[in-house]
């Protein structure tokens, strides 16, 4: 299986009249959408109640989540980004490598983001691209990444 990551776009919000907003500090909280539109390769979202840069202040750096019921379905051997959080990190012999923590968007290949067990030398996080000839496997129910690395990759990080 092949992977390719999905952080979404414009039509993600399809049909969507509210998302949840999460700024990390209180608990995330319910806003309807005004309309949604693109500008440049970013989505823009127009929020009822938030009208002034003032009120859009207080957003910056939040997270938007969507209910899943609300996300558009992805074709085979593709993937949401927020999938892969959490995902335990194997090569194809069956070692354990760690847990993706997040996703780097490098204008590239992505690079996950794994906190290592055992702790190497790289300070405990290594960091893979996500290329599909790497990431050779991708099981959302067993919740395991299995790769194959090039030669010389993991002892970088002292593994």
């Amino acid at each position: 299986m092949t992977a390719r990551l999905v952080r979404g776009g414009i039509d993600q919000f399809g049909g969507t009249t509210w998302v949840l907003v999460d700024g990390g500090k209180t608990p995330p909280r319910r806003i309807e959408v005004e309309s949604a539109g693109v500008y440049s390769d970013k989505v823009v979202l127009k929020f009822r109640g938030i009208d002034t840069p003032a009120a859009a202040e207080e957003l910056v750096g939040s997270d938007i989540l969507l209910p899943c019921n609300g996300l558009v379905d992805l074709p085979e051997g593709s993937y949401y980004i927020f999938e892969l959080v959490g995902m335990r990190v194997r090569t194809r012999d069956g070692r354990d490598l760690g847990t993706v923590r997040e996703v780097l968007e490098t204008g590239g290949t992505p690079l996950l983001t794994v906190r290592s067990v055992p702790e190497g030398a790289g300070g405990g996080e290594i960091l893979l691209p996500a290329a599909r000839t790497i990431c050779t496997t991708i099981d959302r129910e067993a919740g395991v990444i299995t790769i194959d690395p090039p030669e010389g990759l993991l002892e970088l990080y002292g593994l």
